[in-house]
């Protein structure tokens, strides 16, 4: 009984940070609207993402100093109410302060939800028999990128005419996400989740540069695309809601892709490199004004990105697997400061030299970023064949 229980859950509570994630990215394709109404131009747009960002960034903070404190169930619990609450601020019409008081409600909620649902559901899947335990942790990394991939599908899908059916879908979103919590707390067992593992072990050790520059380089990318696709798309003739939906989500879809099949099997070094030929071909896309080359950048930007994102979040909660929790946040956090702030360099760019200008200075940061990955991870191996000569060394004399 207990795992069948547990099962269902897992199921459910997946689904919530799916629908919690997907509220990070819904308004993608709608910004146009929101644009229309309230007057954002390139600048307001990646202003209002990065609140977005910003507020994902704070919570996570604030997640990382209490984790040895807060037990994933707590965490996910908060998350998911203050994703709930950020729709319904959405779906409130506030003008500007209350879509951006809703934005950075939204920022803290989704990140929490990302990092403590991946760590949440890692714990919850040792009640589960061994194949649905290799499911789970084989997707449980990927959630993120299809939740954030989820959102622009609902726009694209629901294609509302004005902000007031944009407010509709904000608040059927935020009590889906309420449902599916209560659900989710009904289904798991009593005890799961609830223990503080890191209360009770020494020193965390810190996070290897690769994982931080890895997940910073892959929402980096992602960020370009959940921010501002309408304008890429808009340089390019394109302003069709749905299609800026799909094309946003294809990115965040292809993320998930990269992390369930190339995660574990690609070298971050590879991922990163791939990752920046990608944003690079971006650049080469805007400059020949080519939809076409654009989606191919997109699809393989988003594939290399999940890619690298999987193997920066595995390496380093396999560094440290008693500090799971911590880790998992650790990762998210660097993984939204990349999220927030080269997007909106981008915008202050756009405003002042143009959207191609724009790009090129974006891909030339992520191509540095992505060379870093490459960097640190020469260095961390070199580092750890060292240690382990050094101790076999020890070992023989012993």
């Amino acid at each position: 009984m207990r795992t069948r229980s547990s099962a269902g859950g897992v199921t459910i509570a997946a689904i919530v940070i799916l629908l919690g994630t997907a509220l990070a990215t819904l308004p993608t394709p709608l910004y146009p609207l929101y644009a229309r109404e309230l007057g954002l131009d390139a600048v307001g747009i990646t202003a209002t993402f990065a609140a977005f960002a910003a507020g994902a960034v704070c919570g996570l903070a604030v997640a990382l100093l209490g984790s040895s404190r807060l037990s994933r169930r707590t965490v996910y619990l908060i998350a998911a109410v203050l994703q709930a609450a950020s729709a319904f601020v959405l779906a409130a019409d506030g003008g500007v302060p209350g879509f951006a008081a809703g934005r950075v409600v939204t920022g803290i909620g989704s990140g929490l939800l990302a990092a403590s649902g991946t760590a949440f559901l890692l714990e919850l899947s040792r009640d589960l028999p061994p194949r649905g335990a290799r499911l789970v942790r084989t997707i449980a990394p990927a959630l993120a990128f299809a939740g954030l991939g989820l959102g622009p599908l609902i726009s694209a899908v629901s294609a509302p005419v004005d902000v007031d059916g944009a407010r509709l879908i904000f608040l059927g979103m935020g009590l889906l996400v309420l449902a599916g919590l209560g659900l989710s707390l009904v289904l798991l067992p009593v005890g799961a989740g609830r223990e503080v593992i890191a209360s009770s072990v020494g020193r965390r050790p810190a996070l290897a540069w690769s994982s931080r520059f890895g997940a910073f380089a892959a929402f980096m990318t992602t960020g370009l695309f959940g921010s501002v696709t309408t304008v890429l798309l808009a340089e390019l003739g394109t302003s069709d809601i749905a299609l800026s939906g799909v094309f946003a989500a294809s990115v965040f879809l292809f993320g998930a892709v990269g992390v369930v099949t190339l995660g574990r099997r690609v070298p971050a070094a590879l991922s990163a490199t791939c990752l920046a030929g990608a944003l690079l071909l971006v650049g080469v896309a805007m400059m020949l004004t080519s939809a076409a080359l654009l989606v191919v950048a997109a699809i393989a930007a988003g594939t290399a990105g999940g890619a690298l994102f999987a193997r920066s979040l595995g390496a380093a909660i396999a560094s440290a697997p008693q500090h799971a929790f911590a880790r998992a946040v650790s990762v998210f956090l660097c993984a939204y400061l990349g999220l927030a702030v080269p997007v909106l360099g981008f915008g202050f760019a756009a405003r002042s030299a143009g959207t191609e200008p724009a790009v090129w200075a974006f891909a030339a940061l992520g191509t540095a970023v992505c060379l870093g990955v490459v960097v640190a991870s020469v260095v961390e191996a070199r580092d750890a064949r060292m240690q382990a000569q050094a101790l076999s060394k020890e070992r023989s004399l012993a």
